[in-house]
Formats: structure tokens, sequence, C-alpha cells
């Protein structure tokens, strides 16, 4: 299976966390490395959303605010900052003498002023940027109406009031703005220098600027290498590279023989090191909804009968669900899955919504389904108790066919099965993404017009709103049984001693070492 973290080869925690994790470098720094599957590519921040360009710009870049490891918001590039009683308008005050800092850490002229942020914001709502980060701040005013073109981009709700003084006005309150504050998206961007660059911008040493505490030191194919100055038992040294080592070395070899300071690790094997579990996957029965599991009855039936079954792989790996989104994931700074609930849907007796499917359906329409599934044994022998639970309460008995994980995801992508046992994954903080994989084009093919009206209307929402909007998509989704969770995967950090302070979140992704120390 080719996993979100397998591209970071590695993951972060949901929030800020104090962890200890190995250091590993060159003589006379205090090294970090982290595996990717691909090296970074591009530091624009207010277009990263690649996992590894991400946790670059997060390093390189400094932002008004940013995640402290005990869970604050701290002061970054901001002195203080004000909000209006209404909540409508945010003030932010930044410190004096700031400037941005060239490769190898050489000074620059260029200061880093409060109109760095309103031209990072406006670059954020034009629409040639195509950048992910206008749904966050879709809250500012005016900016739907910028990125529409029916405004001026001097018409968005970010102005500097003086150099140092930084004004946002909001056209509804978001009482996760500030936290949003923390995006790459939002870190400054010097107009100056950024038209010198003449289109190349955050694409090659010479056309990137840090404002954050690491510069970069070296970007080659064989790495992006970042360094910042020395302090007292600061990790100075961050090593984006790819994983050369031999496959035979372990997950917890890789640390203890100081290839890398943290790993992903999926197996359950007893480990002498700190570990952090977490989960981005569900498992879930899809149902390939064109076709005979247009019925909805039938879906309802086969889910019934898997749900009341509680099937669960006997392993330490898998888990019970509460639903198709994962816990971890957040909607506007909100904990999505503590404001959605448990999202399980009671369905009630099998056989009886089996004789609801054949008033619409004939017997002989249900043949030649296939239950297609990745080639793994504690996955197969699921897939065989529930073949003979379908066939002991409803008379069906379909084929079982696994495959490796790659041709799954393609036939996936190409709609070409029936019935599948599959790995739904968070690949980013959003469950509005995670969702909109299913639907019409999507996953299961599921066309309805509610469905995707109240994914659209997630859009311009905010807060508890955004959340309510997409737990009502999820319900429907279930409900209607184009999917099925099961249970969960739960997936580890393997973590080496030596180093705290380290910021991290699976979703975000979040791998940012300001604050980083190994003693």
């Amino acid at each position: 299976m080719k996993h979100f973290f397998h591209r970071l080869a590695s993951a972060v925690l949901a929030g800020a966390l104090l962890l200890t994790l190995a250091g590993c470098g060159g003589s006379g720094t205090i090294s970090f490395t982290w595996f990717v599957e691909e090296i970074p590519a591009n530091l624009d921040p207010q277009i990263a959303s690649n996992p590894e360009d991400i946790i670059a710009c997060k390093n390189l870049c400094g932002g008004l605010v940013r995640l402290g490891p005990d869970g604050n918001l701290n002061n970054d590039l901001c002195e203080s900052w004000e909000v209006s009683s209404d909540g409508l308008t945010y003030t932010f005050h930044l410190k004096d003498g700031l400037t941005y800092t060239a490769a190898k850490g050489e000074a620059t002229e260029y200061a880093i002023t409060a109109e760095d942020f309103v031209f990072a914001f406006r670059r954020i709502f034009q629409a040639q940027t195509a950048s992910p980060y206008a749904a966050d701040f879709s809250a500012i005013a005016n900016s739907a109406a910028v990125l529409a073109g029916q405004m001026p981009e001097t018409a968005l709700g970010v102005y500097a009031s003086d150099p140092l003084t930084l004004v946002f006005t909001l056209s509804e309150r978001d009482d996760n703005f500030v936290s949003k504050l923390t995006l790459p998206g939002a870190m400054p961007c010097d107009e100056e220098f950024f038209e010198s660059t003449r289109g190349t911008y955050g694409l090659t040493t010479k056309s990137t600027l840090s404002s954050g505490s690491f510069y970069i030191y070296n970007w080659t194919s064989s790495g992006l290498f970042l360094r910042r100055a020395p302090g007292e038992n600061l990790v100075d040294s961050l090593r984006l590279v790819q994983n050369t080592t031999a496959t035979a070395q372990t997950p917890e070899q890789l640390i203890l023989n100081e290839r890398c300071s943290a790993v992903l690790d999926e197996s359950a094997d007893p480990t002498a090191l700190q570990s952090i579990s977490y989960s981005d996957t569900t498992w879930a029965l899809l149902f390939n909804c064109e076709g005979v599991l247009n019925c909805i009855p039938l879906r309802q039936a086969l889910a019934a009968v898997a749900l009341n079954a509680d099937l669960i792989p006997d392993s330490p790996l898998y888990s019970p669900v509460t639903g198709l989104v994962p816990e971890g994931l957040t909607v506007d700074g909100l904990d999505y899955r503590s404001q959605a609930g448990e999202m399980i849907p009671t369905l009630g007796d099998g056989y009886g919504l089996y004789m609801q499917a054949l008033q619409q359906l004939e017997a002989s329409d249900i043949k030649d389904i296939t239950l297609l599934l990745p080639a793994d044994p504690e996955l197969a022998e699921i897939a065989g108790q529930l073949n003979s639970l379908w066939q002991k309460e409803l008379s069906l008995y379909f084929s079982i066919e696994q495959v490796e994980q790659e041709e799954l995801e393609t036939r996936l992508a190409e709609g070409d099965y029936t019935i599948a046992l599959a790995p739904i994954q968070a690949e980013s903080n959003s469950v509005y993404g995670l969702l909109s994989r299913f639907g019409a084009e999507g996953l299961t093919g599921y066309d309805d017009p509610l469905y995707a009206l109240h994914l659209d209307e997630s859009l311009s929402a905010t807060g508890a709103a955004r959340c309510a909007l997409l737990a009502g998509c999820e319900e429907q989704l279930l409900s209607d049984c184009a999917a099925v969770p099961l249970f969960a995967q739960q997936k580890r950090l393997l973590l080496a001693d030596g180093v705290e302070g380290l910021v991290f979140d699976p979703y975000g992704p979040v791998l940012d070492l300001t604050y980083t120390t190994k003693k």
C-alpha cells in the first residue's frame, strides 16, 4: 500500500507534542534526518501542497504566529495582536528589524513588513496562483469576489496601516482564524523579490528567501538541507532526503543505525524505542453505485450483515472505528470527529432489507459479483468470513479476488469493481478532501445532488457550521451505504532518544523544528 506517510516516509501526530527524537548528522551540527519519497520541489509557501514541500516551507518560513511544543500559539514574526469585539477585525503588530535570509545564511536588504503579508494574501486570491489555501481564508472580506475577478485585489480585506501593522477584516466570524495563520499560505512574500525571480519564485535556491529560523544550505537531487545559527542544544541542521538504505533494514534498525531520526512503522513488532500511535486510514467496504448496486436497499442489506458481525482482524494494528473520516482530522481548528460524533449507521435486519431490494431487482440480477481486496492474509480471512455471512444470512455468495495494492488503486479509480474492501486514507488535514473523493465521479459513483450541494456549501462555511455540513455529507454517504467503515488501521511513529520540542501533526502535515533541541 502506498501511504501518505510513505510519501513523507514519516508522519506527524495531531497537535503539538513534546517528543524525543534522535539526531544524526555532520560534524559540528546537531542534525535531524527525515525521509521523503520525493525531494521538495516547490518552496513557494502560497502554492506548496505536497507534503515534503509543506514541511520545508514550515521550517524555512516564519508566520505571524507559530504553534509551540505545548500546543499553544506563540508570537512568531508579530509582537502582539488584537481582535475587535465583533470578531471581524484582527490587528497584528510586527516585530521591528526583521529581514529575509538568503541561501547559506547570507543577509539580505529585504525587510519583512506588513506589506509582505498583504502581497502574500493577494497572491492566494489570484486565480492564476491556484493556491490551495483560498478555502482556508474564505472568511476574509471580499475574498470570493476577488478570486472570481469581480473585484480588484485591493478590495481584499487585508491591508497595512503602516510598515509594522497588518489588519485583516472578515466578512464573518472565524474563531479559528489565528490558528490558520500557521499555514504556509499565510507566510510573507516580498513583492519586489518575487517579481525579480521572473516566474521561478521558490523553485531554485537563488529564487527562495527564508523568513523563518532555518535557511537553505544546499538543495540538490540528493535532498534539501536546511541550517540555522547554532544555539544552546538547538537542532541546527534539517535533512530532507530519500531513503537509499537497503529495504532489509527494519524501521527500528533505521533509527538505531542513525540513518534517520524517526520513521513510520506499520508493524506491531515489539520495540524498545519510544512510539506514538495514530490512525490515518479507515478500512471500508466500497459499493460501486453504478449497476446492480445502485439499489440502496441491496447495499444496506450487505452492509447490515457486515456491521452486525463486527469484523476486525485479530491484530493490534486494527481497532474499532467511529466513522469513515479517521480521528484526528480538524475543520477550522475544530476536532471533526468530536463535532460530528459517531457515524456508524444502524441498519437493522439485513434479510428484511434484502427482501426490499428484491422488490426492485430480480434475484438473477445479483450474480457475477466479486469482492475485490488487497493481497493480505488477515484481510483475506475477513473477506472469507464476510462472504460466509452473506451466504448464511442472505443466500448470496460472491467471488473473492485479491490483487496487489497498485492494481487495487487503479481499479478503484477506474470504477472497475463491484464491491471492494479498501483503505480510505486521509492524505491531508481535509475532511472535505476525503469526502469529495466520493460522488458521481469518485470512488463509488455515488450520484446524489444533495451530497454534492452540501459539499459545495461547506467550502464557504466556517467553524462549527462547516463541520455540520461535512458531517451531514458523511452521514448521508454512510446511511446510503456507498461506503461502510469496518475498522481503523493503527500506525506508529518510532522515535529515538535525544531531541525534544518537535511540533508534529500527521495531517498538516507539520514537522516543525523551530523549538527542537538535542541534549
